[in-house]
């Protein structure tokens, strides 16, 4: 039988495009309580609206992932609006695509703090919170570079492949208090991340995969029992 998400309250950061849009979507179509975080003001609140025009409950908290005050103001909004956290979908992330030895150190520390830091800042906030009541479902969107490097993103690797590190020690500290972690690992995504570079346009030659594949994988994730314990999934593009 399906969980029911109904009424259950989620966070998903990057919501305003892309993967971290579709999820929104797919979780507020679900009549989920949403907590949306990006730093596209705009675009997130017509994410929140189109939420509200199929029933859904959400609210749009623009928040810049590149200053670690930020993040915790953004999230003492989001408790303060909601009593429990039930989901958290940590999904926003930049794309660093440049050789080695042009890599430029604030370069190198904006695609780490956005990909890395930000993550774990929210993930541990969210943890102290499921820790309390003795469940949840912590979900980072990571990539195939969390498992193996590319030419020209290092620092996108390096970030990806740190995500997932944390994410696999998280789940050995979270598992005593009944709180599930997962990482989704996906290969090329069609999102705005790679237009105009070089892994875009070698991506573009297979069948992508969409963000609305990536909603779905996380649809059934939060709707396991909590006798299943699915800690990575691995989603490769089929190449043609």
């Amino acid at each position: 039988m399906e969980k029911m998400l109904r009424g259950k309250t989620a966070i998903v950061t990057g919501a305003s495009r892309g993967i971290g849009k579709a999820i929104a979507l797919a979780l507020g179509k679900e009549k989920m309580r949403l907590a949306l975080l990006a730093r596209s003001t705009d675009q997130l609140q017509e994410v929140v609206e189109k939420i509200h025009a199929v029933g859904g409950e959400a609210i749009a908290i623009p928040c810049d992932l590149l200053n670690s005050d930020a993040i915790k103001t953004s999230l003492k909004k989001v408790f303060a609006h909601f009593d429990t956290l039930d989901v958290l979908v940590s999904n926003a992330g930049i794309f660093l695509e440049k050789p080695i030895a042009e890599i430029k150190l604030e370069e190198w520390d904006r695609v780490l703090r956005i990909n890395l830091t930000a993550s774990f800042l929210i993930c541990q906030s969210a943890f102290l919170k499921m820790k309390d009541r003795k469940s949840g479902r912590i979900i980072a969107i990571a990539s195939s570079a969390s498992t193996q490097g590319f030419i020209h993103q290092a620092g996108y690797c390096a970030s990806k492949h740190g995500l997932l590190g944390f994410m696999r020690c998280l789940s050995i500290e979270a598992k005593p208090h009944n709180v599930h972690v997962h990482t989704i690992c996906p290969g090329g995504v069609r999102t705005d991340l790679l237009k105009g570079t070089y892994m875009g346009d070698r991506v573009s030659q297979s069948a992508i995969i969409e963000p609305e594949n990536i909603a779905d994988l996380v649809l059934f994730l939060v709707r396991q029992p909590g006798n299943i314990d699915i800690p990575e999934i691995n989603l490769k593009r089929f190449a043609v």
